[in-house]
């Protein structure tokens, strides 16, 4: 059973730069292997060291927690009306 959506490409030399390289991409669900990861499913820029993929890392993270505040208060707002509803029952 898949449990992670994400996942990281890591290229020991990268054609452009021929130095390693590493982008964070959404994983699809077929068979591709890293080199085939397409450009729309790439979520971060190619980075050329592992403090260029930590910024990445903390960036997205930085993401999912603003995701999940909103989300958080979308839940709650819907839950209170609910309650607020059926109190007045």
């Amino acid at each position: 059973m898949e449990t992670s959506t994400l996942d990281f490409l890591y290229l020991e030399r990268d054609p452009r730069t021929q130095q390693p390289s590493a982008c964070i991409y959404v994983k699809s669900t077929g068979n591709l292997d890293y080199a085939g990861v397409p450009a729309d499913k790439l979520i971060s820029a190619h980075c050329l060291s592992f403090i260029e993929l930590d910024a990445e890392l903390r960036r997205l993270h930085a993401e999912l927690d603003h995701i999940r505040a909103r989300a958080k208060k979308r839940f709650y707002k819907a839950e209170v009306e609910v309650e607020a509803t059926a109190a007045k029952a």
